[in-house]
């Protein structure tokens, strides 16, 4: 099932390259919210790493990010450094503490728009770059010793993004946004007793994946300053050797000063 969504989902982000009806004169500086922006969030995150357990670890788990984007001419780009940490996830009675950070670079085109309720929105496409690390440190001790399990991974990833942008008058719109990686640079702590193949390895999304989505909604109360107000949900998944997988969604607030 997984894979199948991830096919759905990787095919209608390859499919809005087709050329879109619209304004192909527009200034799309003008349209994208290019600018600097501090957010936080706060959700539910799971996550389950077979290499110390095969039990689910869960709670909340704060969110943190830093933006910067900037469109020059026909095409734009984004850094961005998001940032996650809890001591509070939980299996019964048992803790464990939660790290991950993600360092992405984003570069987009636009690729057209179409109409919505007579107003129009704008349809962006380009490839992405991104490092994301995790580690996790559960607080029980194995047997007849005095260490303290822990597990941690990191992908280096190459993928795709798409950006909708949907502006509803001069000062409030709606974005949407999904990334995708396609393939991957993947590490993490396995058995080696277990498994002969050796880590890191080259990974295709089917079986190292990273995959975000955003939905928010923004207004400029003042010239140049803008609230936003979105949710977050975050994917992470590599099914090989002890597979990891860790899911969270985040409800955010964010200011963004508009260059």
């Amino acid at each position: 099932m997984k894979t199948k969504i991830m096919i759905v989902i990787l095919t209608i982000a390859l499919l809005v390259t087709i050329r879109l009806p619209g304004q192909d004169t527009i200034d799309y500086r003008t349209v994208f919210p290019s600018g600097i922006s501090v957010g936080y969030g706060h959700g539910l995150y799971s996550v389950k790493d077979e290499y110390v357990s095969e039990e689910k670890y869960s709670g909340n788990l704060p969110y943190l990010n830093v933006e910067w984007v900037r469109f020059h001419n026909n095409n734009g780009y984004r850094l961005e450094f998001e940032y996650r940490n809890s001591n509070s996830i939980k299996n019964n009675n048992i803790s464990a503490e939660a790290k991950q950070f993600a360092l992405n670079q984003d570069f987009f085109y636009p690729v057209g728009s179409f109409s919505l309720f007579s107003k129009s929105i704008y349809v962006f496409l380009g490839p992405s770059l991104q490092y994301f690390y995790y580690d996790i440190n559960y607080n029980f001790v194995q047997p007849g010793t005095f260490i303290v399990p822990k597990s941690f991974g990191n992908m280096g990833s190459l993928g795709i993004n798409t950006e909708f942008i949907y502006q509803i008058n001069r000062k409030l719109g709606i974005d949407g946004f999904l990334r995708s990686n396609l393939i991957s640079v993947s590490n993490k702590l396995i058995d080696e007793e277990v498994h002969n193949e050796s880590s890191p390895g080259l990974l295709t999304v089917f079986t190292a994946t990273k995959l975000d989505f955003d939905f928010s909604i923004y207004y400029y109360f003042i010239n140049r300053i803008s609230i936003c107000l979105g949710y977050k949900f975050d994917f992470s998944r590599i099914n090989k050797w002890n597979p990891y997988i860790a899911a969270s969604d985040n409800v955010i607030i964010s200011l963004k000063y508009k260059f």
